[in-house]
């Protein structure tokens, strides 16, 4: 599995939110927001959508998990709407580990957990639990065919430090013991 690792900036986002399984629950949230964007005549504003999974569902029950469908806050979007069911809040940036997926969402979930068990892991990485996984819509599902849809499913990693090997040690010293000429 082809894995890119990227620094993703925070952002402000409107989102809906939705809780409970989350293949039903990503479903109800873009149905809330995509209604409340096409009742303001904004929904044509936006090109790409941010999915984001605040919960692990392999210890959290199924009926607690929280999914935000979201929209970056831009110009030209309207603002919050507690009454609708639409707040306002910050996507936590960092590092991610990227896996760019093409084709239906309904394989989305078992390709976050093999990244999450196993890819991840094998690079030499481990998960910052402390900020959700994200899904990045790069195209509109209502104007893209299932098998032409982008995701880019996002990972929060943080680097682990690994100790130097011997070797790399001998040479740091003769590197560092070695006379500095300066060219004139």
């Amino acid at each position: 599995m082809r894995v890119t690792y990227r620094y993703i900036r925070p952002c402000a986002v409107l989102y809906a939110r939705s809780i409970g399984a989350y293949a039903t629950s990503a479903r109800e949230a873009w149905r809330v927001l995509n209604g409340w964007l096409e009742a303001r005549n904004a929904r044509h504003l936006y090109r790409r959508g941010v999915g984001i999974f605040h919960d692990d569902p392999t210890t959290t029950a199924p009926d607690a998990l929280r999914y935000d469908a979201c929209i970056v806050a831009a110009d030209g979007i309207p603002d919050e709407d507690p009454d609708s069911g639409i707040a306002r809040q910050m996507l936590a940036g960092g590092a991610y580990a990227v896996h760019a997926h093409v084709g239906s969402y309904e394989g989305t979930g078992k390709l976050f957990s093999q990244l999450r068990r196993v890819t991840v892991a094998k690079r030499g990485l481990s998960i910052d639990f402390g900020r959700p996984f994200v899904a990045i819509y790069l195209n509109d599902p209502l104007l893209t065919r299932e098998m032409h849809r982008r995701t880019e499913l996002c990972i929060p990693v943080v680097p682990m430090r690994m100790p130097l090997s011997s070797n790399d040690d001998e040479h740091a010293a003769i590197a560092d013991a070695a006379p500095r000429y300066k060219a004139s």
